[in-house]
């Protein structure tokens, strides 16, 4: 196994536990009100910054950067200016987030075109007349989806980024469904 798989083996199997909380919030002030808020500071700042690089999910990202800080400060690493060293993760996480959407997107091109599906085939027929099942609110949720920002739209909408996808994931199955199978919504 080369040096490369076994961190990522390693970074794959350490899971944040109390301990190393306690760890990484004793490395911010030993006053554990004061660690709390930095904490959280930096875990904003860190999510703005996966928002402002338009990431997928940014909390995520965020959440992700915090554990790997912490495991970090865990392993009895020297970390001078934590604010910095998380940047430093996070730059790294942006990096592997554009290698893995570079990847999906060579396979998406990979993919073979579905021949013989032509707009007059009966199939935008089908979508049109499943589209217009669908509850008014239910279509609007899935164009707001697709040309609003998703996170100003989750907001809005008072609920967590992975509660709308999850909403428009079960929106768009419901749609297949509907399209493929002819069964009603």
């Amino acid at each position: 196994m080369s040096e490369r798989q076994e961190k990522s083996a390693r970074r794959q199997r350490w899971t944040l536990n109390g301990q190393a909380l306690d760890r990484l919030l004793l490395a911010f002030d030993a006053d554990r009100e004061a660690a709390a808020q930095k904490y959280e500071a930096l875990r904003r700042k860190l999510i703005d910054l996966f928002a402002w690089e338009r990431s997928e999910s940014p909390e995520d990202l965020a959440d992700e950067t915090l554990n790997r800080l912490a495991r970090r400060v865990s392993e009895g690493t020297g970390i001078p200016n934590l604010d910095r060293y998380a940047f430093g993760i996070a730059r790294l996480l942006l990096q592997e987030e554009a290698r893995s959407l570079r990847a999906r997107t060579a396979a998406l091109r990979d993919l073979p075109l579905v021949t013989g599906t032509t707009p007059d085939s009966g199939m935008l027929k089908r979508i049109r007349r499943c589209l217009a099942a669908l509850p008014a609110e239910n279509r609007e949720l899935l164009a707001r989806y697709y040309s609003e920002d998703r996170e100003q739209l989750a907001r809005a909408q008072g609920i967590s980024m992975n509660a709308l996808r999850n909403r428009v994931l079960r929106l768009r199955q419901r749609l297949y469904d509907c399209v493929m199978r002819g069964s009603d919504l």
